[in-house]
């Protein structure tokens, strides 16, 4: 089956592979790459932010990480959690905010206007989470100025909240990650059959996470090394689905 190859600066690649690579350590998942597309980002979210807010007059503790799909949204919310304890929500209900207590904190996924975040619902959880001393990170494709919530309050709440924007990774990050995720798999593959693999994949860390993942359980079943045909047959299944 044929590809759409990707050009790749394997220049700037070779000199990657001599320097060291930084992590950040989530409990119970896989290490977080921190790089230059999201070191802003870390840093809102690890830093004591938001509950440096919390005790601001009128803040809103929360802050808003946007970006394409396969940027590391939610992967990286996963810190978020694992400091704040917060719970996972992709909708809102009247039941969510009646469920907001003391110091409850949240992260709100795929946040966006429409059927499962109704503005006036939205405006509500906001002032519940903010007055029970809680903390909320929400996750969207969009960035607040792109958000329309047909309510000017609400519009200018979230606009007023700090954001910072996740972008696609590019070839010398995923490369990176696609070492550290290999090794971490204890999957042994050379440098020839990475650079193989990152040419034909889409840019993202979710493309890297699966076919790893998939290559893991295949190398499982065959107890033998991964060869470029075994690849092959990995990628034809991950563009079919």
């Amino acid at each position: 089956m044929s590809y759409k190859l990707r050009n790749l600066n394997k220049l700037a690649i070779n000199k990657q592979m001599a320097l060291p690579l930084k992590f950040k350590t989530i409990k119970n998942r896989e290490n977080f790459l921190i790089s230059k597309c999201n070191l802003k980002a870390v840093k809102l979210i690890d830093n004591s932010l938001l509950l440096k807010n919390k005790r601001k007059l009128n803040a809103i503790p929360a802050v808003v990480i946007y970006g394409p799909k396969g940027s590391g949204k939610t992967h990286l919310s996963k810190i978020f959690e694992q400091n704040f304890n917060a719970t996972y929500l992709t909708s809102l209900t009247s039941n969510c905010v009646e469920k907001v207590t003391e110091a409850k904190n949240f992260v709100l996924d795929d946040f966006m206007p429409g059927e499962r975040f109704p503005s006036e619902l939205v405006m509500h959880f906001i002032n519940q989470v903010t007055y029970k001393d809680g903390c909320i990170l929400f996750l969207s494709r969009l960035s607040p100025f792109e958000m329309d919530w047909k309510l000017d309050d609400l519009n200018s709440r979230i606009r007023s909240l700090v954001s910072s924007e996740l972008k696609l990774p590019d070839d010398v990050i995923l490369y990176s990650f696609i070492v550290k995720y290999s090794n971490e798999k204890k999957i042994i593959i050379n440098d020839k059959k990475l650079l193989y693999i990152l040419q034909r994949l889409d840019r993202s860390f979710e493309s890297v996470i699966e076919i790893i993942d998939r290559l893991d359980i295949h190398s499982l079943e065959i107890k033998d090394k991964i060869t470029y045909k075994n690849i092959r047959i990995i990628l034809d299944e991950l563009k079919k689905n």
